[in-house]
């Protein structure tokens, strides 16, 4: 009896001694996570400590904004408890305090953003958008402490600028510019700016992806293409309206990005945020300061990336990669070159495209596999003036072209209007589409089999996960009614889409092979301060 008791005991012995066993690799791994979490939770506040300082709150007075009072109006159930912030932020002064008799262009409507501090001369970096138009600008530093500013360079093509500081502080310390090239997915940053106006906030998150081309709306209605911020990096820490201009930090407290934007269809922090590369940064904002404005090397096409549909289509292998040539911009490095554009029209998979150009596959040593690695290696590596060689193919032939680089033409240049006479404002929250859309010409009648004198907005391009997206909006399809009011240019599409607010539902009446259609869709945002 008492053998068996022995035995007993010895076996629940033994197998407690198995679990503790197998427990102790999984206790191991839980006691490592945690304290990973929380030395990465100290590290941050320490950061924030260290950073915060450098980070300042940008308020800025416009002149002549619009004054239209129902902007605020019909917002969604969620949104209703922001409607005294957007108001007194971002909305018009109380029209019962003016005077009736006053002009349009007396109203003054106020934004708000976030900059940072660059280096010891009183120079403070934001993005464009966050001071474009303002006609008085103040910075109050993470203590109260305010400073009047005034821009002295501003760059819309990589939505950056710069504000000099009257009698600037001293004694606060610039940021740390850190290597965005050494930067990895998965990486844990921070995002620190004054979203909705709550100064010194920081949200934490990862790079959740790295090389997003952000398309940048110039309102050109040319053929010259629209053109894009490169490699932009991805986070999913919070960013909602009043970020913008902040800084992207990673855990050396080095700012990796410059927070420009987020995008949601609620008007909130949807975990997709986008920060422009230090590494373009660091290139642009020594010219702002030094000359006011920055040249971005060009050559003068636009294209879209090979796919196996467009492959097969062109007789070509079906792994080819590289960037098809659709059109080449006249009196451009690439027309002097002799870059071929496209000359036939096809249409693959439901998308018209242009076909018979050239085929990039190389940038002077570096591959192409899309458009995106064109602007992206200009962007980083190249300036005004350099030669470099593209390796193209053409008819089945491959061959080498040399040009010089020339700088890309302004926005005033490929508009037509001056940054002072902008009769759309970018205002903070502006109801967003998704979609690139130009005026009907009559050659756009002739190739779409249009009737005669046919108006409205002509959709060149749907942004991909926009609102248009998710509501199946098409390229050729054409917007002419926004609810009840018609739509017969890109400038009635703005002027109407500046009296809503994102998260709004509204109808759209296009027109699409010849049929009149009605798509709802919730307007969504990209332009926030």
């Amino acid at each position: 009896m008492k053998r068996t008791t022995r035995k007993t005991i010895l076996s629940i012995l033994l197998t407690l001694l198995i679990g503790f066993s197998v427990l102790s690799p999984v206790l191991a791994q839980s006691q490592t996570a945690e304290q990973t979490i929380s030395e990465t939770s100290t590290s941050f506040s320490k950061l924030y400590e260290e950073v915060n300082p450098s980070v300042v709150y940008i308020s800025v007075a416009i002149q002549g904004g619009s004054s239209n009072t129902q902007q605020f109006q019909g917002l969604p159930d969620d949104l209703e408890e922001l409607l005294p912030f957007l108001k007194q932020y971002y909305g018009p002064q109380d029209q019962d305090n003016q005077d009736q008799e006053s002009e349009p262009n007396q109203n003054i409507t106020y934004g708000s953003g976030t900059g940072f501090v660059w280096d010891t001369e009183g120079h403070i970096v934001t993005n464009n958008h966050v001071i474009e138009d303002a006609t008085d600008i103040t910075i109050t530093y993470y203590d109260g402490i305010e400073r009047k500013a005034t821009v002295i360079g501003a760059d819309p093509d990589s939505d950056l600028a710069v504000l000099s500081v009257e009698d600037y502080r001293k004694d606060i310390a610039p940021v740390k510019m850190g290597d965005s090239d050494t930067v990895k997915t998965g990486e844990y940053v921070a995002a620190i700016g004054n979203p909705f106006g709550n100064v010194g906030t920081i949200t934490m998150g990862i790079v959740s992806a790295l090389g997003r081309n952000f398309p940048i709306d110039d309102g050109s209605t040319g053929s010259g293409g629209h053109y894009t911020i490169p490699d932009m990096i991805q986070t999913d820490a919070a960013i909602n309206p009043g970020n913008s201009g902040g800084v992207l930090i990673n855990l050396n407290g080095e700012v990796i990005g410059v927070v420009n934007s987020f995008v949601s269809a609620t008007y909130s922090s949807a975990g997709i945020g986008y920060a422009i590369p230090s590494n373009l940064a660091v290139r642009v904002i020594p010219k702002l300061i030094s000359d006011g404005k920055y040249e971005h090397a060009w050559i003068g096409i636009s294209g879209i990336a090979l796919n196996p549909d467009i492959n097969a289509k062109l007789e070509l292998d079906r792994d080819q990669r590289g960037a098809l040539v659709e059109t080449v911009q006249s009196g451009s490095p690439a027309d002097k070159a002799g870059i071929k554009a496209g000359d036939e029209t096809t249409t693959i998979n439901g998308a018209e495209i242009t076909i018979g150009g050239d085929i990039i596959t190389k940038i002077n040593d570096r591959e192409v596999k899309s458009m995106d690695d064109i602007i992206s290696y200009l962007a980083f590596h190249t300036e005004v003036g350099d030669k470099i060689t593209l390796h193209i193919l053409r008819d089945g032939k491959e061959q080498d072209i040399e040009l010089t680089l020339a700088a890309r033409p302004s926005v005033e240049e490929r508009t037509g209007v001056k940054a002072n006479e902008k009769t759309i404002k970018e205002q903070v929250g502006e109801a967003w589409i998704g979609t690139y859309v130009k005026d009907i010409t009559n050659n756009d009648i002739k190739k779409l089999d249009l009737p005669e004198g046919t108006t409205g907005a002509l959709i060149t391009q749907v942004t991909k996960d926009s609102p248009a997206d998710d509501a199946n909006l098409q390229e050729n399809d054409i917007i002419q009614k926004i609810d009840d009011t018609e739509i017969k240019s890109v400038d009635d599409l703005k002027s109407e889409l500046s009296k809503y607010m994102p998260g709004e539902r509204v109808t759209l009446t296009i027109l699409r092979d010849g049929e009149t259609k009605e798509v709802r869709l919730t307007l969504g945002t990209t332009k926030n301060k």
